[in-house]
């Protein structure tokens, strides 16, 4: 039989037709099961492929029949391969692809204080968060306090305050530290009567991490939160036994021991942070006074965890310090006062708290939080003959409910804070105070599309003597990409005015304050913007982060710092505001286990009161951090770090000098312990090189504001004992 060759031509043609396969394949993040877009999927034997839409979608046409290997690979994740079979059974279904994330340092971090737990990445607002491996590294530098952690963080200044007493405040975009508030998983640390001594008095042993925002944020916390917030995170315990032991030793005679216990006992979890640090005074420059101050200081922190049910547990913590400090003539504080030496600063500090949390978690995924502290803080401060003492009682408790239905993760919830400051009932004119504030918060983290988060919020709280605050706040993120993604904030935020926040040591033991009767609550609204990029190619990581903010402060406290024996130090805000602006840039390079960390900050602040306009004093416009680090893991690892700050205004209408701050450490790593050798300041650099600290008359001296440090180069040796 002739076959036609035309019929011939449309069987073989419709035989080549149906022998044609598509596929259509899915690629999504394995552990957030989010949509990864420009993943690439290939058929190497076959030379076709493509790349995945902004859904996580691609599709490859025209594939003959027989059996291949299909690649899927993204940067940053672990490459895939399948072996398919074309015609497959079912030609539409579509083949779903989990990628697991690869390479250096790609673990995810979940963060706390934005109250919906989620991963860093994926939050609406910008956390920095310094992770378990930033903070060992500062545990071995400086193990007494978190003030060397918390200076070491993209825009974050610390800067002593006090010549001779050493206290310090720390300060986000620039503003004074009155406007930063510091919080303790998620709970406001007592930041006022104990103003300057905070950050002395927290040691890192048990943290986990810091988390910080910036930007007008009272949404979250409440009072305080203009410039942002802190949130030092502590670890929970191990399900298998842990103990740290830090021993440390600096050149200037100073001396910190540390310890951590943790275990699990089936339901039950036990956390212990014992610390102790002592001090001898130091006077660097020679002039008779002390540089670094003489201290001791005990902190006691035991942790109860109970699991209660698979759905429902708690946590009972408890937290002891008792402090002491002077600082002044040295041979006064060494050998007792005399005609000739007579000036000492002292701060003796007790405070005792109690920590309570309970969560209860329900089978629709929602969660019942309840939270609260008690604070106990007991302080004398003594200058020479004149003293002032009190003691403050502070409460916060908060209840908050997370519920999570389609793309909102929403949370309500309703918050007390009481605040009672007590002087001795012999005092006349005392300064001593009862407040209460109560506070309802709602937020919600919308999921409009894969690429699109919303995070709409607003907060009211009421004060009993300032009234009330109603604080709006909209937070966005875009994914242009995987690896690209830009953020946007605009919120508000108050702080209430206390002596605490804007008066130093000498006007509180002189009883010389006063408030304006027009003093009000400072509002603030501010505008945050940041663009943030990622490569990861196997061991190779690079990670850049441009942000912009804008603060605006009205009826911000000024202090008249024209105040003397006979001019109060008046607080008064009724025709004053602060303004802030600029940007940080963040750099990490990271390739095997040689780390490089860059970030600049540019901070422009600014002050008017009575319609004058004027830099703020004491606050740098320029400063920049490097640190660069190289660990053969489980060996040794090492670290050069530099540190430069810009010209500062000063109270007289004149700037500082600029100033290099260079630091080197050594950590060589045995089985079950370290040895970290540590310098600080190599170059010396120090304020008294270029002016005295200390003007005469020497038994009631004034000090030069510090804008640089006093203390020199400090060297130290610590040795860490981990056992498990």
């Amino acid at each position: 039989m002739k076959i036609h060759p035309l019929i011939f031509c449309l069987i073989l043609f419709s035989n080549l037709l149906f022998a044609q396969n598509n596929l259509s394949v899915l690629v999504k993040d394995s552990k957030t099961n989010s949509p990864l877009v420009g993943a690439n999927v290939y058929f190497n034997s076959l030379n076709t492929g493509g790349a995945t839409d902004e859904n996580g979608f691609a599709e490859i046409k025209s594939i003959p029949n027989g059996k291949y290997t299909l690649t899927v690979s993204y940067i940053g994740y672990k490459t895939e391969t399948l072996e398919l079979k074309f015609p497959r059974k079912n030609q539409s279904e579509t083949i779903t692809v989990l990628l697991k994330p690869e390479g250096v340092k790609s673990e995810e971090v979940i963060v706390t204080s934005t109250r919906t737990n989620g991963v860093v990445e994926d939050s609406p607002v910008k956390v920095e968060v310094l992770g378990q491996d930033e903070v060992n590294e500062e545990i071995a530098i400086r193990p007494g306090n978190i003030s060397k952690l918390l200076s070491e963080t993209s825009g974050v200044i610390v800067q002593q305050t006090s010549g001779v007493s050493g206290v310090v405040s720390f300060r986000l975009e620039g503003l004074p530290g009155a406007y930063t508030q510091l919080l303790k998983d998620g709970l406001p640390l007592l930041n006022q009567f104990s103003s300057g001594l905070t950050l002395l008095q927290i040691p890192p042993l048990d943290l986990q991490q810091v988390e910080v925002v910036k930007g007008a944020s009272s949404i979250f916390y409440g009072d305080g939160a203009v410039g942002g917030f802190v949130n030092i995170v502590t670890r929970k315990p191990a399900n298998k036994h842990e103990f740290d032991l830090v021993v440390n030793q600096t050149h200037k005679k100073g001396t910190d021991i540390s310890s951590f216990y943790s275990n699990k006992y089936g339901k039950f979890g036990f956390t212990m942070l014992a610390s102790l640090s002592r001090q001898s005074p130091v006077d660097v420059d020679g002039d008779g006074f002390t540089d670094i101050p003489k201290f001791r200081q005990i902190t006691i922190n035991p942790k109860l965890f109970w699991d209660i049910s698979n759905t429902a547990n708690i946590e009972f913590g408890i937290n002891a310090f008792f402090g002491d400090r002077s600082g002044g003539d040295i041979s006064a504080i060494e050998n007792g006062p005399d005609s000739l030496h007579s000036y000492i600063e002292r701060n003796k500090s007790n405070r005792f708290n109690t920590i309570l949390n309970f969560n209860k978690s329900f089978s629709n995924g929602s969660e019942l939080k309840f939270k609260n502290n008690i604070y106990y803080y007991n302080r004398d401060i003594s200058i020479s003959n004149n003293n002032f003492s009190g003691r403050q009682i502070y409460s916060f408790n908060e209840l908050s409910y997370l519920t999570e239905v389609g793309n909102h993760k929403a949370v309500f919830g309703a918050d007390f804070i009481a605040d009672n400051f007590r002087e001795p009932a012999d005092v006349s004119n005392p300064y001593s105070y009862n407040r209460t504030t109560f506070g309802f918060f709602a937020q919600d983290d919308w999921q409009l599309t894969s690429r699109l988060i919303l995070q709409p919020g607003l907060r009211i709280d009421y004060n009993n003597i300032y009234n009330s605050a109603l604080l709006p706040h909209l937070s966005m993120m875009y994914k242009i990409s995987n690896s690209l993604n830009v953020r946007i904030s605009g919120g508000s935020a108050y702080l209430t005015p206390s002596i605490f926040n804007y008066s130093d040591s000498r006007d509180l033991v002189k009883h010389n304050i006063s408030f304006s009767k027009n003093v009000s609550m400072s509002k603030a609204n501010s505008l945050n913007l940041d663009f943030g990029y990622k490569l990861i190619i196997d061991e190779f990581v690079l990670k850049l982060n441009q942000a912009f903010f804008y603060t605006n402060i009205k009826n911000a406290v000024i202090p008249n710092y024209l105040a003397s024996e006979s001019i109060p130090l008046l607080i008064n805000n009724s025709n004053s505001s602060l303004v802030t602006k600029g940007f940080d840039t963040n750099f990490y390079v990271a390739l095997d286990e040689l780390e490089l960390f860059a970030d600049y900050s540019y901070a422009d602040v600014n002050k008017t009161v009575n319609g004058i306009t004027a830099p703020l004093e004491l606050t740098p416009k320029n400063k920049l951090n490097l640190t660069l680090t190289y660990e053969e893991e489980g060996e040794w690892r090492t670290g050069l770090e530099a540190f430069y700050t810009g010209k500062q205004y000063l109270e007289d209408e004149t700037y500082s000098s600029s100033y290099w701050l260079l630091g080197a450490m050594f950590d060589k790593m045995f089985k079950n312990f370290s040895v970290i050798l540590n310098v600080e300041n190599i170059l010396d650099e120090r304020q008294s090189k270029y002016e005295n600290i200390v003007l005469p008359p020497y038994s009631n001296p004034t000090f030069s504001p510090l804008y640089m440090p006093i203390d020199g180069i400090v060297a130290n040796i610590a040795v860490w004992i981990r056992l498990k």
